[in-house]
């Protein structure tokens, strides 16, 4: 189910966002629109931490550097709380207080949104280059592959001629 979050100041409608993501009986916030990782949101502790998706792959760390190095730009953890989770491959972070009154949670998913939104090109170019990649290997340009002809080929293959007496000390083993 997707979240649809209106920013509005002084009445006037200032940002819309829209993510999929789904609420826990305990309140967390499960964001799922990255394809490397779930990012969850704990409101109870003040936490954003990221968790990978089924598959792992080498990517999933710099991916979860790149999201904290981006919300530590906006603000929106703090510097030294950023951690490893205490999952496997998860990492998280510590959302300050808001101290002018604003939700610091909003917030959080508004620069969540603005950093999935930056991410998903790169994730698309990747897609449509494996798209390239396998259809270049299985239709490639007439002037890559060369067709099978049985007159082109030698019926003996390898160095050593078939059932020619081998050089060594494996003689003596013959039965």
């Amino acid at each position: 189910m997707a979240i649809k979050i209106n920013i509005v100041e002084n009445g006037v409608e200032v940002e819309k966002i829209l993510l999929s993501a789904k609420k826990t009986i305990d309140g967390n916030i499960i964001i799922s629109d990255h394809p490397d990782m779930n990012i969850m949101i704990v409101p109870s502790k003040n936490k954003i931490v990221a968790m990978p998706k089924e598959q792992i792959d080498d990517e999933l760390y710099d991916t979860q550097k790149r999201l904290f190095n981006f919300l530590l730009e906006k603000g929106v953890v703090s510097y030294d709380t950023i951690q490893a989770g205490n999952l496997f491959m998860t990492k998280e972070a510590l959302i300050p207080d808001a101290i002018d009154g604003g939700d610091s949670i909003q917030y959080a998913l508004y620069a969540i949104s603005n950093f999935i939104e930056e991410e998903i090109p790169f994730y698309n170019n990747m897609k449509e280059y494996e798209k390239e990649v396998e259809k270049q290997l299985l239709e490639p340009e007439i002037d890559e592959y060369t067709e099978f002809n049985p007159d082109l080929h030698s019926d003996t293959k390898g160095s050593l001629p078939p059932r020619m007496m081998k050089y060594g000390i494996h003689n003596i083993y013959r039965l």
